[in-house]
């Protein structure tokens, strides 16, 4: 009867110590388990640290202050023809599509099909070419109070206004670029970027004078 009860005693012992080192051992990996899962939040910091840096100076370049130097009083009217151009190309293509209908149901002749078809390309080409134009004609550029920054004001494609921030090193002086004060159109050019961008003086207003030769050099 003992050794019943000796042979009957052990197993509950050797699953006894097994279940507390089982117990340990999960704890030991549930320690690990967690100090693993708080060095992952460190890694992801770390990487998104850049992405904060840029967002941080994004918002610092809009929220710097910047003074006026230069202004193109002409660039509404450029906006203007801009739109009235993309809605008048859109005006014609939308028409395309029913002339084409009509025709093939012998309701309109050809010329007409002919005709109207070569209005919508005659209107997408002109928009090409007008809006090539305007995008890059400078309506304001600005100058940081720190003069460190460049800030110029131009249309995109749908007419409207888009900012481009560039370190005043990165601008080409009108000596560097070759421009003299009597010409038309003045190139704006950086050193960073193959963009032209233009501004004119004869119909342009120099807001501030020092910061203009701050940024372009001396007029000649």
């Amino acid at each position: 009867t003992r050794s019943w009860k000796k042979e009957d005693a052990r197993p509950p012992c050797f699953f006894g110590t097994w279940e507390c080192l089982q117990s340990q051992n999960w704890c030991v990996n549930g320690v690990g388990s967690y100090l693993g899962r708080q060095r992952v939040p460190s890694a992801c910091l770390c990487r998104s640290a850049p992405a904060a840096a840029v967002r941080q100076k994004a918002v610092e370049k809009k929220t710097e202050e910047f003074k006026l130097v230069y202004r193109f009083p002409g660039i509404k009217y450029c906006r203007v023809l801009s739109r009235l151009k993309l809605l008048q190309t859109a005006t014609t293509v939308v028409m395309l599509p029913p002339i084409c209908y009509l025709y093939l149901q012998d309701q309109v002749s050809q010329n007409i099909l002919l005709y109207t078809t070569g209005i919508a390309f005659f209107a997408g080409a002109m928009l090409y070419g007008m809006s090539y134009f305007f995008r890059r004609i400078i309506g304001l550029i600005y100058l940081s109070e720190t003069g460190r920054t460049v800030k110029v004001a131009h249309l995109t494609f749908w007419g409207r206004r888009n900012d481009i921030y560039c370190p005043i090193e990165t601008v080409m002086t009108l000596d560097e670029v070759g421009d003299s004060k009597g010409e038309l159109l003045l190139q704006f050019k950086r050193y960073n970027s193959t963009d032209i961008l233009y501004f004119t003086i004869k119909f342009g207003q120099i807001v501030d004078r020092q910061k203009f030769t701050q940024i372009f050099g001396k007029l000649e």
